[in-house]
C-alpha cells in the first residue's frame, strides 16, 4: 500500500495560472493529494469505532469554466470539475471509502495572486464495512454500504510555483452519510490535512475579463416562494424500516445582489416515519405520546449563492410545532436548485438535525 501511495503521490496534478487584471487564462489541470485527519467523535457511540488517524488520496480534474457570464467575471472564472476519493479510516469496525464527486472551486484572493482557494463538492461514496447486528455491531456511523458524501477544502498555492507545477496544502472536511435511508446513520465526518502537486496541461487560451466595478443590482422586489418536497426515509431506530415523508414549504426571497438571495419562511413537515417511532417509543419506554401528533411545522432563515442557473441554498430552522422532540428543534438545511424557467425550479437538499441527517429530499418549487 505504501509503494502504491508513493505513486500516486508523485503523479502531475493541476495548478492554477496567475492572472491578469485584463484577461484570464483558460486550462485544464490534474491535482493529487495525500491527507491525513481525524474522525470527529460527534456522539460518543462512536467511540469504539474510531480507532486512529485516517489517510487517504484526493485525485481531480479540473476545467476553467469559459462561458463569460456575469456571475464567471465576478469570481475570476472558478473552475469546476470531478474528483475521486480513497479513505482508509485505519479502523477494522469502519474500513475504507471510496467516493466520486462534482466540485466547483472559487479564487478567495486578489487575481494578481489566486494562491487561497475554496473547493466544495457534492457526489457517492462506498464504503467498504456497514453496520452488521452480529458481525459489525459496533459500527452505529455506517447502516448501508452505497452513502452520499461532500467535502468542503480550503487550499494553498505558494510553496513552489513554476510555469505547469505547484505544491499545495489544505485543510478539508469530508462527510459520508446515507441520508437515514438504512439506520443505523450517525455518519462520519472527518478533518484532514492535505499536501498536493498541481499539473496544468493542454493548450492555453485567453478571454476578455471585463471588469465588473460592481455587484449591486436595483432595488429587488420581494418574491413569494412555495416548494413541494417529498422522498423515503427510516427513524433512529434500527431495521424500523422506510417510509414516505412530505415537506410543504413557504418562503420570501429577495436578491441582494448577482450572486446573493436571503430567504426566510415557513415549513410544514408530514413525516410518516414519527408516527412510528412514536409508537415505538410509548411501547419500548413506557410512555404516552399521541402518536397521531407527529406532524411537525418550523420557520427558517437562509441564504442562496448562484451560479448561473444553479443555487446552493443553506437554512437553519427551529421547530416551534411538534407534540414530540426528534432529535432537536434546531435543523439545517443544505441543497441545490435549479432554474428550469423564470419561475419554476427543482432543489435535491438535505435536512440535518444538528449532525444527524434526516432526509434526502426531492422537490420542485415555483417563484410568484
Amino acid at each position: 500500500m505504501k509503494k502504491h501511495f508513493f505513486f500516486i503521490f508523485f503523479t502531475f496534478l493541476i495548478s492554477i495560472q496567475l492572472f491578469s487584471q485584463n484577461e484570464t487564462q483558460l486550462f485544464h489541470s490534474f491535482q493529487t493529494e495525500f491527507f491525513i485527519g481525524k474522525p470527529i467523535e460527534h456522539d460518543k457511540k462512536l467511540d469504539n469505532a474510531i480507532q486512529g488517524n485516517s489517510y487517504g488520496l484526493l485525485l481531480s480534474w479540473n476545467k476553467k469554466n469559459e462561458n463569460p457570464t456575469e456571475f464567471n467575471k465576478l469570481y475570476n472564472y472558478p473552475e469546476n470539475g470531478y474528483s475521486f476519493i480513497y479513505q482508509n479510516f485505519n479502523s477494522t469496525v469502519l474500513g475504507e471509502a471510496f467516493g466520486v464527486y462534482r466540485h466547483f472551486t472559487y479564487n478567495l484572493t486578489p487575481k494578481k495572486d489566486n494562491s487561497l482557494s475554496l473547493t466544495t463538492a457534492f457526489g457517492f461514496g462506498y464504503l467498504t464495512k456497514k453496520y452488521d447486528a452480529i458481525n459489525n455491531n459496533q459500527n452505529l456511523a455506517i447502516g448501508s454500504n452505497l452513502n452520499v458524501s461532500a467535502y468542503v477544502k480550503l487550499q494553498y498555492f505558494k510553496f513552489l510555483i513554476r510555469k505547469k507545477l505547484r505544491l499545495n496544502a489544505g485543510l478539508s472536511l469530508l462527510h459520508f452519510s446515507n441520508v437515514s435511508v438504512k439506520n443505523p446513520n450517525l455518519g462520519i465526518n472527518t478533518v484532514s490535512l492535505h499536501v498536493g502537486i498541481n499539473y496544468k496541461i493542454g493548450n492555453f487560451k485567453t478571454i476578455s475579463n471585463k471588469i465588473i466595478d460592481t455587484v449591486k443590482v436595483q432595488s429587488q422586489p420581494i418574491n413569494f416562494n412555495l416548494v413541494l418536497r417529498g422522498g423515503y426515509n427510516e427513524s433512529l431506530i434500527i431495521d424500523s424500516g422506510l417510509f414516505s415523508f412530505y415537506t410543504v414549504s413557504i418562503y420570501g426571497s429577495k436578491k441582494l445582489n448577482n450572486y446573493t438571495t436571503v430567504t426566510s419562511g415557513i415549513d410544514f413537515f408530514d413525516s410518516k416515519f414519527l408516527k412510528h417511532h412514536i409508537n415505538y417509543i410509548n411501547s419500548t419506554e413506557n410512555k404516552n405520546y399521541n402518536e397521531n401528533n407527529y406532524r411537525r411545522a418550523g420557520i427558517f432563515v437562509g441564504h442562496e449563492l448562484t451560479q448561473n442557473n444553479y443555487s446552493f441554498i443553506s437554512q437553519i430552522g427551529y421547530t416551534f410545532y411538534s407534540h414530540y422532540t426528534y432529535i432537536s428543534r434546531v435543523y439545517e438545511r443544505f441543497g441545490f436548485k435549479h432554474k428550469l424557467t423564470e419561475n419554476l425550479f427543482s432543489e435535491i437538499s438535505l435536512k440535518v438535525n444538528l449532525f444527524r441527517a434526516e432526509a434526502l429530499e426531492f422537490g420542485i418549487g415555483y417563484k410568484f
